[in-house]
């Protein structure tokens, strides 16, 4: 999954702020301001304080889990390849952390279409 696909945003556009708070959940932002290196968003109308990293989206200068910014196409693709990793898992197979990002989407599809007996 490619997550560095933040470069050509522009203000206006719609993001989607993946916080990893389960309190407060994943937010729809708007890109209120572009500079060279940092990406700035508003939600409802305000602009939040944090400031992004423009190539890769994470959150700059926070300590502990950092808030990312993605494209909603990024955003469903990684809830996508969450729920074919939650799949695999239920039928047996655990993916370990470490080779996550190195499989492909299509790649955890056609394992799990070899996995799951046909409808």
């Amino acid at each position: 999954m490619s997550m560095n696909g933040l470069g050509n945003v522009k203000i206006g556009d719609n993001l989607v702020l993946v916080t990893g708070n389960r309190f407060r959940g994943d937010e729809p932002v708007t890109v209120s301001r572009v500079g060279r290196k940092y990406l700035y968003v508003s939600l409802h109308g305000y602009e939040r304080r944090e400031r992004f990293d423009r190539k890769t989206g994470a959150e700059e200068g926070n300590v502990g889990v950092r808030a990312r910014l993605m494209t909603q196409k990024q955003y469903e693709e990684m809830n996508q390849r969450r729920s074919l990793f939650m799949e695999l898992l239920a039928a047996g197979i655990d993916v370990k952390h470490e080779v996550r990002s190195e499989v492909t989407t299509d790649q955890l599809r056609a394992l799990l279409a070899v996995i799951k007996p046909a409808a």
